[in-house]
Parts: structure tokens; sequence; C-alpha cells
């Protein structure tokens, strides 16, 4: 079995560099990549300390840009990069706005328009979390989650899992949760564009799962005409058989790179186990030996 989508405490996942590495190895995974948001560090760290030593299957060098598309956040994967020009570019475009200050920014906005819509929170300076190394969206879902007075007020839906809240809702830019990151956050052809600077491939990860996207097909096919992307991610934890075998064909008939991983993020994303998913993902090695 292979995972290509996994978070390490680098980005916003629970486990260390070498907790999720043991796991990998417990599992026996032939191929991993552990595709933290926006950082390169766990590979840094595989690399300076010799965190490889807990895992003998193949790393590949992952990560998960975040990246606006006509106005909405969504992200790219990019694998097989070289990693010190991939973090030389990480470093060039955020150093005058570290995670701290953006994650402070949202953090703000989102409690102050959950407040107005008639949502209960915990007292703002009294919420426990780390702008440096949290995220905020999930910071306040998590919080909401709490009082089970929040239940149905604004939208019956709304709490129903992280990834409806954070996609659906401030997601959308036509919702009053919408925050508009264009200004933080690299378009989506200049992500593109640092990946194949780097030498890497460039994959659309979980494109189903945008539900601030109505029609998902006519998303896809503008992406695959328009964009230059080597791949699809095909297998994803929250993906129906219809969509996988939809992506599957697709990638066919375009003569598209297959990907596929859990998104594991650890005690962070209750219910995804790495490689298994929700239990039942376990994706042959062979999805990937064309270009691993």
């Amino acid at each position: 079995m292979i995972d290509l989508h996994l978070h390490t405490n680098n980005s916003d996942g629970a486990d260390s560099t070498e907790e999720l590495l043991k796991k990998a190895e417990k599992l026996k995974l032939k191929y991993i990549s552990i595709t933290d948001h926006d950082s390169c560090h766990a590979h840094e760290e595989i690399r300076d300390l010799g965190l490889n030593k807990f895992f003998t299957g193949k790393i590949v060098t992952g990560i998960e840009i975040k990246c606006i598309y006509k106005g909405i956040t969504i992200e790219v994967l990019g694998y097989k990069f070289n990693l010190d020009k991939m973090s030389k570019w990480i470093k060039e475009f955020y150093k005058n706005k570290s995670k701290e200050q953006l994650q402070l920014k949202y953090f703000n906005k989102t409690y102050e328009t959950c407040k107005k819509l008639g949502f209960k929170l915990t007292d703002k300076d009294k919420i426990e979390w780390n702008p440096k190394t949290d995220w905020a969206s999930f910071t306040i879902y998590t919080d909401l989650k709490k009082y089970k007075e929040n239940e149905g007020v604004y939208a019956e839906d709304i709490l129903n899992d992280f990834t409806t809240f954070n996609k659906k809702y401030c997601g959308d830019k036509n919702n009053i949760l919408f925050i508009d990151k264009s200004e933080d956050y690299p378009s989506l052809d200049t992500a593109i564009q640092a990946i194949k600077n780097a030498g890497g491939l460039v994959f659309m990860p979980h494109l189903f799962i945008y539900k601030a996207i109505k029609d998902k097909e006519a998303f896809i096919d503008d992406i695959i005409n328009n964009y230059s992307v080597d791949g699809l991610e095909c297998y994803h934890s929250n993906f129906s058989e219809e969509e996988i075998n939809y992506l599957l064909k697709l990638t066919k008939e375009k003569n598209l790179l297959r990907s596929g991983g859990s998104d594991y993020h650890g005690i962070n994303k209750v219910g995804i186990e790495m490689a298994i998913g929700k239990g039942n993902l376990k994706i042959n090695d062979d999805l990937v030996e064309d270009w691993i």
C-alpha cells in the first residue's frame, strides 16, 4: 500500500515527522509523501536529521500549497521537486507574512462573524490555540462544536464536519463567512510555476471536496484544460467510489498521472487513518509505479 498525502505538525497534523515515519513503517507502506501545507520542513528534517532511518520504504518529497483559484482558496500538490529550490521559494513568498500573522487575521474575522450570526463561542482571550502552529478555521470550528446550542444556527449542516464548515461556508465568496485570502496566498498559476521551477510534478488533490464550487465537473475540466498539471489525486478519504472511478477514467482519457492518499492529520482529523482513510482506502502500489 501507499499514502502520498500525509501531514505532520509542521503544518496542521498532530504527529511529529519521526512519529509519522514510524507509523508508516509499522504499516509496511511502500511509498509515502509528507505534504504539509506551505512547508517543506518535514523533508528537511528527514534529510538533515537522518530520520529516513525510521522508514524503509520510499519517501517522495511533497508539499501542499494553498493557492487562489477564481477568488477562492484551493490546494495544489507538488511531488519530486528539488527540496532546496522549493524551500527557497516558500521562504521568499512568505517572508513578510508569517503563519502567525495570517492566522490571527483569519481568527479575528471568523470569530467576529460567527458572533454576529448568533453562535456561542468561548471568550476570545480564553480560547487556547497557538497561531504559529494552529489553524484559525479549525480552532473556531472546534470551539463552535463544544456548544450544543450552536446546532442549527445559521445553517443545518454547518457543523456537520470541518470540511463543510471550511470549504462550503468559509470558502464560498458569496457567503458571509468567506475570507478573501487572495492577498495572502499565491494564485494557482504561481503555485504551479513554483513547483515546476523546482523540477517537480504538479497534482491536483481532492477536487471533489470544494463544496463552494457547485459544478465540480466543469471545475475539473477547467483545471485540466487551462492549467499545467501532470496528474490528479484519484483516491482520497472523502471520495465516493463513483468519484474515484470518474477520476481514474479521466486520467486515462487525458493521459494524466495518478496519485492518492488519505490526507492523514493524526488526531487533528478524527476518523482518517494513515493508508486506509475511513477504513477502506488501501491504495495499491501500481497506481503510481509509472512516475515514482
